[in-house]
């Protein structure tokens, strides 16, 4: 399943240059039902400045968090599993949810 967030230039740039922490987090309010049901690899794109700019391939697992009422879901992926795409326009952010499932296709591998 791929899951679509925005980030700032700075935020993307400090998960992406992870010389200290390989090991990453995305924290959620929510998260979309099929990601349960996706026997796929998830993946986390990334929109900066209404472009995506890539993904991190995500863990097969989430932590959650029940002290944090805002944010309890952790995604989790390793900052080595960065991959660029072409820029291409990214839906408006939705700040109600927090995450989009309108992203790029992927070429074929």
């Amino acid at each position: 399943m791929n899951l679509g967030v925005w980030m700032s230039r700075g935020v993307l740039a400090h998960k992406r240059d992870a010389s200290e922490h390989d090991i990453q987090a995305w924290n959620m309010k929510s998260l979309p039902d099929e990601m349960s049901r996706s026997p796929e690899p998830h993946r986390l794109f990334v929109a900066v400045e209404g472009q995506w700019r890539g993904f991190f391939v995500l863990q097969p697992w989430v932590h959650r968090n029940p002290r944090d009422h805002t944010q309890p879901w952790a995604l989790v992926f390793d900052a080595n599993t960065w991959t660029a795409v072409t820029p291409q326009p990214a839906p408006p952010r939705n700040r109600t949810v927090g995450y989009t499932l309108d992203v790029p296709d992927l070429p074929p591998s």
